[in-house]
């Protein structure tokens, strides 16, 4: 039987069908993923805001209420650890008996943090950490919403945020678990066969608070890691020179009407890099070449500023 809801060339393209469904977006209180929330309200979507951080949920939803009641639309905050399966399906249980009948129209699997290092010193936990949330913080939302989504009589979305580092020549464990993002999406792509949308945003430097993440880690994960001056002094210039969350947001949306699969979000300043650095990888692949990434002045002037 034919799936009357199913997309065209993995689009939407009227997004007004999705209206009245919940945009679950994980990291959503704050940088992209409450940028994804902000726009979904413009959209007719009940935001669900879903986060670690519980301080940072209600400044959230006191920002996102102003908007959706005059939309007449639903805010609601649930904190969340992703790396944790518990947890996850505890969100699923909570939505399901306080929003009984309403469908997942976008599920968004943003949360992601930039820890760990180099791949040879990396302890056991480090890998932990950014292995859980990275990807295994995705694969339990696959699990446990994309089935009930697709049992649902209404379109939806999938999307996940990987990185530029999820389409170069990796670098660190950070990278790692981006490559592995960015696959995991394509596997779903190729299981769902259009019956929903599925996208991966792979932005560069965006003006977010992802190199701050360690101050939430959890304690089987070796526990919170304050941050130094040198990660607020990096927080400020990604938040000065980087892409505005509200630009990826309009991206994704751009790319749910339009079916793009890989969202390549680069920065205005360093505009083509992310484009240049997979084209540089795939030559290498298959022109016998090495792993290697083009340099960006404006990559390094954000990282390794002049002293």
């Amino acid at each position: 039987m034919a799936n009357e809801h199913a997309t065209d060339n993995n689009a939407h393209p009227d997004i007004s069908k999705l209206a009245g469904g919940l945009a679950i977006v994980t990291g959503g209180a704050s940088g992209i993923g409450h940028a994804i929330l902000e726009a979904a309200v413009t959209h007719g979507l009940h935001p669900v805001i879903v986060d670690i951080d519980a301080e940072a949920i209600k400044v959230a939803e006191a920002k996102l209420k102003r908007i959706a009641d005059s939309n007449e639309l639903r805010v609601s905050g649930i904190e969340v650890d992703v790396s944790s399966e518990e947890s996850v399906l505890s969100l699923r249980n909570t939505i399901e008996d306080q929003m009984p009948g309403v469908p997942i129209s976008l599920l968004v699997c943003n949360a992601g943090v930039g820890a760990g290092g180099g791949v040879i010193g990396a302890r056991d936990i480090d890998w932990d950490f950014v292995l859980g949330v990275n990807v295994k913080g995705v694969a339990h939302f696959v699990r446990h919403f994309v089935p009930k989504m697709l049992e649902q009589n209404a379109p939806g979305s999938f999307v996940a945020t990987s990185s530029q580092d999820g389409l170069c020549a990796a670098q660190g464990v950070y990278g790692v678990t981006k490559h592995a993002c960015v696959a995991l999406c394509e596997a779903l792509y190729q299981e769902l066969r259009g019956r929903l949308s599925v996208h991966v945003l792979c932005p560069n430097v965006v003006g977010t608070n992802i190199v701050r993440s360690g101050t939430h880690r959890p304690e089987r994960f070796g526990g919170p890691t304050p941050a130094s001056s040198a990660t607020e002094a990096l927080v400020e210039r990604f938040k000065n020179f980087g892409m505005p969350p509200s630009r990826c947001a309009e991206m994704v949306f751009n790319a749910i009407q339009s079916g793009d699969f890989y969202i390549l979000a680069e920065a205005e300043e360093d505009p083509g890099h992310i484009y240049n650095q997979a084209k540089v990888r795939m030559d290498a692949i298959l022109n016998h070449g090495r792993p290697f990434r083009p340099p960006s002045e404006f990559i390094a002037r954000v990282f390794r500023p002049s002293t």
